[in-house]
């Protein structure tokens, strides 16, 4: 009879851990994502794989850079991009961006943006489309913006970000800086 009612109760515990893990596991859940960043594009060659919805002439455009967020905490980002010019001011990208939050775990984010060559200012529209770790499933949109600021490389933010990518380029690298704001559902 003990050890009936012992495996009874084993059973019973089993079944509730199992049902505390499925109800933590839960929904995903949006929370907003705001965000500020340095960083630096640099201008690598003619465009491999351009979306075909850019002007011909695009160029290869690898843009690293780091910030703070609300999500991520201090993280770091890749974008590899096709860049064009659709006027004498105004030139349009489009491509990919990882970003890696500080715990490691990583956004995979499809980016199209617009630069205003006169003034300098940028604008950029995010979709998320998944990633790693918690973001694994990952969905969300963001509007990113900011302006470009000098032909040297401030630290804006107090710590360390990729070091220094120097591939054989078109011209000096472009620093720039930017806000984030939208959601993220993970």
């Amino acid at each position: 009879m003990k050890r009936q009612f012992a495996i009874t109760l084993l059973m019973l515990l089993s079944s509730a851990m199992f049902l505390v893990g499925v109800c933590v596991a839960g929904d995903p859940v949006t929370k907003p994502f705001k965000a500020k960043w340095s960083g630096a594009d640099y201008f690598v060659g003619p465009c491999v794989d351009p979306d075909p919805n850019l002007p011909a002439g695009a160029l290869q455009v690898l843009n690293i850079g780091k910030g703070v967020a609300t999500i991520t905490g201090e993280s770091e980002f890749v974008s590899v991009s096709c860049s064009a010019f659709t006027s004498a001011t105004t030139a349009v990208n489009s491509g990919w961006m990882i970003l890696t939050a500080a715990d490691g775990d990583k956004l995979h984010i499809r980016i199209e943006g617009t630069l205003n060559l006169a003034t300098g200012e940028w604008t950029e529209e995010e979709t998320v489309v998944g990633g790693t770790g918690r973001f694994k499933n990952a969905t969300g949109y963001s509007e990113s913006g900011g302006n470009i600021i000098t032909p040297t490389a401030p630290d804006l933010f107090p710590f360390d970000a990729n070091p220094a990518i120097k591939p054989g380029l078109l011209a000096e690298p472009t620093y720039w800086v930017g806000k984030t704001d939208g959601y993220i559902t993970y």
